[in-house]
């Protein structure tokens, strides 16, 4: 069996996997609202379940962009399949939202498989990577939240977690380090973000101290 034929298989059972996630209990949920330079400029709503964290991720742009993503969870807080659909414009009630683009990517080892939706057509490409990566969406703080979630996993404490960067396929290393009883900081390549962490790995807001940007959960 080909790799593409056995992702898309792989697919749909965690996508069936997935169905009986309407019924499990919210087990956290939250807002982030994300500023720079006192302005606002996304916020990101997200609700957390035992195997799926489901999320919108608003741009304040032109274009009114916003990300809606769902994410299977593995028992070890890994991040299987995240499926991800850009849209343009507010949804009226009336008209939908135009779809600018989707993608699914599932992880295998240290491979991933993106099936993309642009238009008409359907592409999938397969990306090395490593074994264990997390989604990396910028602006989103609850999946960074659970690159700290994974890092902390089974009672172990890594010092980097590897991120796939679902913007263009790269795979690059954060590393977290404590500051102090409270918080941590996270950097992934030349950024790094400062996070007020609880002992269950929840993010309740933090910075980017270099690009002037402030993140507050509510």
């Amino acid at each position: 069996m080909t790799y593409v034929k056995a992702a898309l298989c792989m697919s749909a059972w965690l996508l069936g996997s997935t169905l009986p996630a309407a019924a499990q209990a919210v087990s956290d949920s939250g807002t982030f609202v994300v500023r720079h330079s006192g302005d606002t400029v996304a916020t990101e709503t997200f609700s957390r379940r035992e195997t799926t964290i489901q999320g919108t991720l608003a741009l304040n742009n032109a274009n009114h962009t916003f990300h809606r993503y769902t994410a299977v969870l593995a028992p070890d807080a890994s991040v299987p399949m995240i499926d991800v659909a850009v849209r343009e414009d507010a949804d009226s009630g009336r008209v939908k939202a135009r779809l600018v683009h989707r993608a699914r990517v599932i992880f295998k080892d240290d491979s991933a498989a993106v099936d993309a939706i642009m238009g008409q057509s359907i592409e999938t490409r397969v990306f090395g990577t490593q074994a264990g990566a997390i989604p990396y969406l910028n602006m989103s703080f609850a999946l960074l939240e659970q690159a700290i979630r994974r890092s902390r996993a089974n009672g172990a404490t890594l010092g980097r977690v590897p991120f796939f960067n679902l913007g263009g396929g790269q795979t690059v290393s954060g590393t977290l380090a404590p500051i102090g009883s409270d918080s941590m900081s996270l950097a992934i390549g030349d950024v790094e973000f400062r996070l007020r962490v609880d002992p269950q790995g929840r993010v309740l807001g933090g910075a980017i101290p270099k690009q002037d940007v402030v993140v507050d959960r509510r």
